[in-house]
C-alpha cells in the first residue's frame, strides 16, 4: 500500500510538472529533409596555374531539426528558446541556438550561436527563389558580407518596430570570435588570436512592398600586422503584385577567415528579381560583380555571376532549379580574381517541410 501511495505521489508530481510547465511554454518540432543534385563544367585555362574546380556530380542531403520553445517566466517576461540540428554541419550537428528574453514589448535580449542578428539581419537585401545568390553553390567566387555572427556565439539587442514601420534595429557582439561550435559554458578554451567584433543592422518597410536593410560590421584583429575588418551594406527590393526587383551593395575592408597583412578590399554589387507566375510557379533572375584590390592594386578582371532560378511550390513539399554562370573566379577568397577561370553549374532540389 506505501509503495501505491509513492507511485500515485510520483505521478500526480509529474502530471503537475506537465501541467504548470505548459502553461509557461509552448514547445514546437519543424524542420526539413531535402535532397539536390549539382553537375557543372569549369573552364581553367592552364591547371598549374589556375587550379581545379570540383564540378563533380554529386547528389547530396541535407536535414534540419528545430526545437523550439517560448512563453512566459514567473515575472511575466517572454522568452523562447531554441536548438537546430543540423545533418551538414561538419563543426557539429548541435548546430544554431539560441535564448531570448524580452523585458518589455518590442525589445529582446538574448545569446546566439549562428543566429541571424547584428549586420546578417541586411546579409540578404534582394529577392530570390532559391537561396542568395552567394550560397546556391558555393562556387561563384563572390564573398558574402562579413558578420561577426555566423558560426559564432555572440549576445546581442533587438528593438523592433519603434523605430520605423515594420523595423529591427539589431546589435551583436562576439567576445571571441575563435571560439568553437563545441565549446562549453563551463571551461575556457585555449585560442589563437581572441579577436573581437560587433555589427548592427537595421530593416524597415516604411511603406508597402518597399523594404530596404542596412548593416555595418567592425572586427579588430588583435594580432597588429593584421587589417582590421570593416563591412558596410546597403540594399533595397520593392514588391508589387507578382513581381518583386532589389540591388544591393557592400563594401569590405580586410578578412575575418584569413586576415592580411596588406590591404584588402572588395566592393560587391547584386541585382535580383523573381516573378510568381503562378502561385505555385516562381522565376528569378540575378547578377552578382565583385571588384577586388589587394595592396592598393585592383584586379584586372572583376568576378561576375549570373542566376536564373525556378521555383515549384507544392505546400510542405518544394521544387526547385538553379543555373548559376560565373566567370573570373578567383582561387581562394584573398587572391586575385583568374580572367577565364570560369564555372556553370546546374542544381535540382526537392525539399519536404515538417
Amino acid at each position: 500500500m506505501k509503495n501505491k501511495k509513492i507511485i500515485s505521489l510520483l505521478a500526480s508530481t509529474a502530471i503537475a510538472t506537465v501541467v504548470s510547465t505548459s502553461a509557461y511554454s509552448q514547445i514546437s518540432i519543424t524542420g526539413y529533409v531535402e535532397t539536390s543534385y549539382m553537375t557543372g563544367s569549369a573552364e581553367i585555362g592552364n591547371v598549374a596555374t589556375n587550379g581545379i574546380v570540383n564540378t563533380t556530380k554529386q547528389l547530396g542531403n541535407e536535414t534540419l531539426i528545430r526545437v523550439a520553445s517560448k512563453g512566459k517566466m514567473s515575472n511575466g517576461m517572454d522568452y523562447n528558446v531554441y536548438q537546430e540540428f543540423e545533418s551538414d554541419e561538419s563543426t557539429g550537428r548541435m548546430h544554431a541556438r539560441g535564448i531570448e528574453i524580452a523585458p518589455m514589448g518590442g525589445f529582446a535580449l538574448g545569446y546566439s550561436f549562428d543566429g541571424a542578428k547584428g549586420s546578417e539581419i541586411a546579409r540578404t537585401a534582394t529577392p530570390y527563389v532559391t537561396s542568395r545568390h552567394t550560397d546556391v553553390t558555393g562556387l561563384t567566387g563572390i564573398v558574402e558580407p562579413i558578420d561577426v555572427t555566423s558560426s559564432e556565439h555572440f549576445v546581442y539587442a533587438d528593438v523592433i518596430n519603434k523605430l520605423g514601420n515594420v523595423s529591427q534595429l539589431s546589435i551583436a557582439y562576439a567576445p571571441n570570435l575563435d571560439a568553437a561550435s563545441v565549446n562549453g559554458s563551463d571551461r575556457i578554451v585555449t585560442t589563437t588570436t581572441t579577436n573581437s567584433g560587433w555589427g548592427i543592422g537595421y530593416s524597415v518597410t516604411p511603406v508597402t512592398g518597399l523594404t530596404a536593410r542596412a548593416g555595418y560590421t567592425d572586427i579588430e584583429q588583435n594580432n597588429t600586422s593584421h587589417q582590421d575588418v570593416k563591412m558596410k551594406t546597403l540594399g533595397i527590393t520593392y514588391a508589387t503584385g507578382p513581381v518583386a526587383v532589389g540591388a544591393q551593395r557592400y563594401k569590405q575592408e580586410g578578412m575575418k577567415a584569413a586576415p592580411q597583412s596588406a590591404r584588402h578590399e572588395d566592393k560587391t554589387t547584386l541585382i535580383s528579381a523573381t516573378f510568381a507566375v503562378t502561385k505555385e510557379l516562381t522565376l528569378g533572375v540575378g547578377y552578382a560583380e565583385q571588384e577586388r584590390t589587394r595592396a592598393a592594386v585592383k584586379d584586372v578582371v572583376d568576378a561576375e555571376s549570373r542566376l536564373f532560378s525556378v521555383g515549384y511550390n507544392l505546400g510542405p513539399v518544394v521544387l526547385s532549379y538553379d543555373f548559376e554562370k560565373s566567370e573570373n573566379i578567383p582561387t581562394t577568397a584573398a587572391t586575385a580574381h583568374v580572367s577565364g577561370r570560369d564555372v556553370d553549374m546546374h542544381k535540382a532540389r526537392i525539399r519536404a517541410n515538417f
